[in-house]
């Protein structure tokens, strides 16, 4: 019995290990780009180098003196959106630059890279426009708050988000000791009280089947203290709730 459960210790501590070390393979899910070398029209490509990395992306409707920043969730194609931001037809330039690592981009992902790389964009971006607002779906809503919190922004865009990824992961890693062996924890959470958006729209799938609706539901309690309006998309599930009208409308409404 007692080697048994020596047996079992080890396998156990064998899982964390593996957990610790392996994390961020578990975490991020970068994929190359899709889009042809043609693209479409009112669409053009743009880079950025920082910290010796080039993040290469597109920007949508240029000319425009209000700027979007997307930030895409994970496994995310995020030239994908280039359709839905022309479609929409807003009055923003829209910028879809993918993190470090992704699509075209060169890189590894962490926490701590995606948030420096946001904001020297953001920073960037914000000199070239009257107003910037951002847009995060997922992972993207980590990386949306935190610059909401480092910098004054217009409209704050969240679709499908999550208290912490710490949080998130002990749903699904509970047996485990999760904020031990977490690195990489998106707290949105942490900064809710600090955001500075003058308007923060939250978008929730319904049949969310990647972020708990408690996950959500945790950082809008830290939110009452902002003006925010909270829209649960019916029959939508974490990947496809774009598809739905109400998603768009929404939007549209609040860059409007």
């Amino acid at each position: 019995m007692k080697s048994f459960l020596l047996t079992v210790c080890f396998i156990y501590l064998g899982v964390c290990l593996a957990l610790f070390l392996l994390q961020r393979k578990f975490l991020y899910f970068p994929v190359p780009a899709v889009i042809s070398s043609t693209l479409p029209m009112n669409v053009e490509g743009i880079s950025f180098e920082t910290d010796g990395q080039v993040l290469q992306g597109w920007l949508i409707n240029k000319g425009h003196d209000k700027a979007l920043i997307y930030y895409g969730g994970n496994a995310e194609n995020i030239e994908q959106n280039i359709d839905f931001f022309k479609v929409i037809n807003l009055e923003y330039t829209v910028y879809l630059i993918p993190y470090r690592g992704y699509g075209n981009s060169s890189g590894t992902p962490s926490e701590e890279k995606l948030y420096q790389d946001a904001l020297y964009i953001f920073d960037e971006l914000n000199k070239q426009h009257l107003s910037v607002s951002l847009m995060g779906r997922s992972l993207g809503t980590g990386v949306a708050t935190y610059v909401a919190s480092q910098r004054k922004i217009e409209n704050l865009i969240l679709v499908t988000p999550f208290d912490s990824i710490e949080n998130v992961a002990k749903n699904i890693y509970w047996i485990f000791p999760v904020a031990l062996l977490i690195r990489d924890k998106y707290n949105s959470l942490e900064r809710a009280g600090i955001i500075t958006a003058d308007d923060i729209l939250i978008l929730v799938a319904e049949k969310d089947e990647v972020i708990p609706r408690a996950r959500t539901e945790n950082l809008e309690k830290e939110l009452r203290n902002r003006q925010f309006e909270s829209i649960i998309i019916k029959g939508a599930g974490h990947n496809d709730i774009s598809i739905y009208p109400e998603f768009s409308l929404s939007i549209q409404k609040t860059l409007k």
